[in-house]
């Protein structure tokens, strides 16, 4: 009988990113197996955090890039309590999750019972903080806020210094004297204040204003008319605007971004809802440059604009939220507030004093608008590096707003002016990118003016001057040598400020967690420039060195010939009546053109088989090579595959293994008892080489299994945790079979509800998996889901056995919507959770049974050849007349049909593929009612 093959990835490699030197929050695992779904991702990352049970994670976010990776962010609960921080971010190509990092914390089986009331805890906090005057206390003020008083969301909070982790309220506590908002955190158990995390961002850290705010509510009813108006700014010259009328005259509304763009005038009074007001749109400065320079609510207004555009345009992103959020400006806070904050909701600015001008300048517009980014992003506590890290990026999108605005592109000469924060404000800027010493802040992690104590939230401003240098260094190049303790000497060629900002924002929005180092960010910009451009492109270089050059991470390697396995794919499908074509992915990581790679495998360590590709691989690029294998024996082999070239300089990427798994043709009505070796079945575990299931006798006890061979989670104990395994059944031809029915013995012991067995099928080739049949009469006994509490029933699919049952029982379910079907492969699947383990399964005489109808579709009369081919196909019928062909993709996409067939010599037909890309691909060949697959490879 010819063999048929399944092969699937099992191995994973971890690759934890780290930097000695620096320190990181953050863990990372790289995943070589194929098909790892987002689910399973998280269970293996979750397990290297050795997390037990309780622990569900739920979708922030999901972003698709313009690589079309795909990047999703979870947060992490603990029996459907929040853990603050907690994150896990996955991210996938088209054969599954490839990278999984995140921060996450062990509750270490904390009681999440809390002593305190919300209501006290908020009172241990007031009497904490001892504010003047709370925001609640005003209903008028609060009603402009959209602010109630607050009610703390109890949760788990980690104090990452301690590594303890605490079960505490959270308040969003917003005080007018002093003036501050901040997330305020109290110990449930004991009203001990744990932390505050400031909520209100300043562009610079000296506060001199502390005043009530006083919010009056002014209800304008504005029409939808818009307009754009000419303004004359008091930092950028005349430029366009859009504005609304309101009566007779016009209003700071744009109604043409998101869900506007609204600009006020707190009169240095109040926060309130007053507009500016235009009889004739056109803004002048005979009328705006006054004593009361109310010609800064035109540089607030515009430079919203121009912040929501750059956003737009170089990102698609709808606002600070991504979801059109409004952009509110208050301009004229304070005549003695030298500062300008973002407070959680809008913008607020002071009118600086004697010698700083008001804070509109748009370069602080755009920081402010970048604090909001970063809420609705990485989410950075405001403390220390990752503080640091927050300031530092708020910076880098002034900066970059300042250069989209006034010249309408990211390209071109960029003034030195831009790389200064608030220039244009005062005779001395806050902070300088391109020389951050000369500001007295660090341009270099660790270095001249590095900050280590605890004012200033552990020196936010100060030490962002680090990430502020390194996006400087990126975007125009520098060389030199720092002044880290241990001095580097660096040259780096700059990428320019749109490249350097797309891998910054990247880094932000899809790799960068709560309490990110700069050891994190040097990570998820090297992973963000790679993702988008290639490990060995002048931007990665570039990146890598940037970090370098600030003492952050070692320099990049240079490699003039390298060649890199980067997957093998092909094998993660079931072809079951063809050979194994897996495909090698090579990848030019070298600096040299490569003409020529020696390709050499083993299957289980045997003799190698030794192969040559040739051709043009220009740096940067990837090529493909299949291979073809045969006459395998049913059952788990290794393939080994090495690839090289003359004079690699990294021979550690040379070389990958996967376990493959043969498969052949199941009988009908022929039970399976398992009693001898060649009674075998396929069985794997979703990570690692080794199976959860084992082919034996079962020792004595409850689930003995009375001298019969059987397959069991454990030949003598308990099963093991943190396992998803299976049994995989041969394939089976059900296009001439009535009444077909699936059956096996079993009898089980599991943790009830948090432990199950189910069965699965697939029908095209294991590209999808189903779970077959649901709770019933002779089948499963739960129909459980995970709990809308997330506490129990983590593994749960809705359709499973678990609990005990030590009878030896046979279940039995109809397969009558599978007839038809020429390639039907099941899979009994085990899944145990983190914790507590019992005696495990047992099962026994598998069968797929039914009644053989007297004609069948002779499946070795028909013939594909050459196979593979460059694209043209002939194929070959001996006996039958086919009544159409369908050749379809890996996605089960049909991309060619004939139909009908007009068959020719010798009953031949030929196919033409010359269009498809290189791959794998299917042939569905129909005769009557019955229909047989060939599986096919384009080279």
């Amino acid at each position: 009988m010819r063999l048929k093959l399944i092969a699937i990835i099992l191995f994973f490699s971890l690759s934890i990113f780290a930097q000695n030197r620096d320190g990181t929050r953050q863990k990372s695992i790289r995943l070589s197996s194929l098909n790892t779904s987002v689910k399973d991702a998280i269970e293996i990352f979750s397990n290297e955090h050795n997390l037990t049970k309780h622990y569900t994670y739920k979708t922030i976010y999901k972003n698709v890039d313009k690589g079309n990776l795909s990047h999703e962010k979870f947060q992490q609960y603990y029996k459907n309590l929040k853990i603050e921080f907690g994150t896990i971010i996955t991210h996938s190509n088209d054969q599954g999750v490839y990278l999984i990092n995140g921060e996450l914390y062990n509750t270490n089986e904390l009681d999440v019972m809390p002593t305190l009331s919300s209501d006290e805890a908020l009172q241990e906090a007031i009497n904490e903080l001892n504010a003047t005057v709370y925001l609640w206390e005003d209903k008028d003020q609060s009603l402009i806020m959209d602010y109630k008083k607050p009610v703390g969301e109890l949760l788990l909070f980690p104090d990452i210094y301690s590594n303890k982790v605490y079960l505490a309220y959270k308040f969003d506590i917003y005080s007018l004297i002093p003036h501050k908002r901040e997330e305020v955190y109290v110990d449930a158990k004991t009203g001990v204040l744990l932390f505050k995390n400031p909520i209100i961002k300043h562009t610079k850290n000296d506060i001199t204003h502390n005043r009530n705010l006083n919010y009056t509510s002014t209800e304008n009813k504005v029409n939808n008319t818009f307009i754009t108006a000419s303004a004359a700014t008091r930092y950028s010259g005349i430029k366009q605007i859009e504005t609304t009328s309101l009566g007779s005259d016009y209003i700071l509304h744009d109604n043409t971004r998101g869900n506007g763009i609204q600009t006020f005038n707190c009169e240095n009074g109040s926060i309130q809802n007053v507009n500016f007001t235009d009889a004739d749109n056109v803004w002048s400065a005979a009328e705006y440059d006054n004593a009361q320079k109310d010609n800064a609510a035109l540089d607030a207004h515009w430079g919203a604009e121009k912040t929501y555009d750059f956003w737009n345009v170089y990102f698609n992103r709808n606002s600070f939220d991504g979801n059109g959020g409004t952009i509110k400006s208050y301009v004229h806070f304070s005549t003695n507030y030298v500062n300008a904050s973002w407070n959680g909701s809008f913008m607020i600015y002071g009118d600086g004093s004697a010698s700083i001008q008001p804070l509109t300048s748009i370069d602080i517009c755009a920081h402010e608008i970048g604090h909001a980014i970063c809420t609705y992003t990485a989410g950075l506590v405001y403390q220390n590096e990752s503080g640091a890290l927050n300031e530092g990026f708020s910076d880098i999108w002034g900066a970059c707003v300042e250069q989209y605005g006034k010249n309408g592109t990211l390209s071109g000469t960029i003034s030195p002016s831009v790389w200064l924060i608030a220039e244009e404000i005062g005779a001395s800027p806050f902070r300088s990118m391109s020389d951050p010493n000369s500001k007295g802040d660090p341009d270099t992690y660790l270095g001249t003016n590095w900050y280590s104590g605890a004012g200033d939230n552990g020196g936010v401003h100060t030490n962002s001057g680090v990430l502020n240098h390194w996006f400087y260094i990126l975007t125009e190049g520098k060389s030199g040598t720092n002044n880290a303790p241990t001095p580097d000497t660096y040259n780096v060629t700059g990428i320019g400020m749109q490249k350097a900002a797309e891998i910054a924002y990247i880094a932000e929005r899809d790799y960068l967690t709560p309490n990110s180092t700069y050891a994190d960010a040097r990570v998820a910009t090297i992973e963000a420039a790679s993702s988008i451009y290639c490990a060995n492109s002048p931007e990665v270089i570039a990146v890598t060195n940037a970090w370098y050059a600030v003492n952050v991470g070692d320099q990049y390697t240079l490699v003039s010939d390298d060649i890199a396995l980067q997957t093998i794919t092909g094998t993660n499908t079931v072809s079951c009546d063809a050979t194994l074509n897996p495909v090698l992915n090579l990848k030019n990581q070298g600096l040299n053109p490569i003409s020529t790679i020696s390709i050499s495998y083993t299957i289980d360590g045997g003799v190698a088989t030794n192969l040559n590709w040739t051709g043009n691989l220009n740096p940067c690029s990837s090529t493909t090579f299949p291979l073809t294998l045969t006459g395998l024996s049913r059952g788990k082999h290794i393939l080994e595959v090495t690839s090289t070239i003359t004079n690699d300089g990294k021979s550690e990427n040379n070389t990958k293994s996967v376990v493959i798994l043969v498969n052949d043709s199941g009988s009908v009505g022929i039970v399976n008892p398992f009693s001898n070796s060649s009674d075998e079945l396929i069985t794997y575990d979703l990570s690692g080489t080794t199976t959860t299931w084992k082919r034996g006798i079962r020792s004595s006890g409850n689930l003995s299994s009375n001298g019969n061979t059987v397959y069991t989670t454990n030949l003598t104990g308990n099963y093991a945790n943190n396992k998803k395994s299976y049994i995989v059944s041969q394939c089976y031809d059900l296009t001439s079979v009535s009444n077909p029915q699936i059956s096996f013995a079993m009898k089980f012991d599991l943790e009830q509800d948090w432990d199950i067995v189910y069965v699965e099928y697939t029908t095209d080739f294991g590209l999808n998996w189903s779970v077959l049949g649901q709770m019933g009469a002779n089948w499963y006994n739960s129909d459980r889901t995970l709990h809308t509490a997330g506490n129990d029933c983590y593994n749960c699919v809705g359709a499973q056995w678990t609990g005990t049952d030590f009878n030896l029982n046979t279940y039995s379910y109809p397969l009558t919507s599978l007839v038809g079907q020429s390639n039907v492969i099941f899979r009994i699947v085990f899944h145990s959770d983190q914790a507590l383990n019992q005696l495990g399964v047992n099962i026994d005489d598998f069968v797929i049974s039914g009644v053989l109808s007297n004609e069948s579709f002779n499946q070795s009369s028909i013939s594909i050849y050459p196979n593979p081919s460059k694209g043209i196909y002939n194929i070959s019928f001996s006996e039958q007349i086919p009544t159409s062909i369908e050749v379809f993709d890996l996605t089960g996409k049909i991309i060619v049909t004939k139909d009908p067939i007009y068959t020719t010599n010798d009953n031949e037909v030929s196919l033409d593929l010359s269009a498809v890309a290189q791959g794998i691909y299917f042939v569905k060949i129909l005769a009557d009612d019955k229909q047989v697959v060939k599986r096919i490879i384009k080279e």
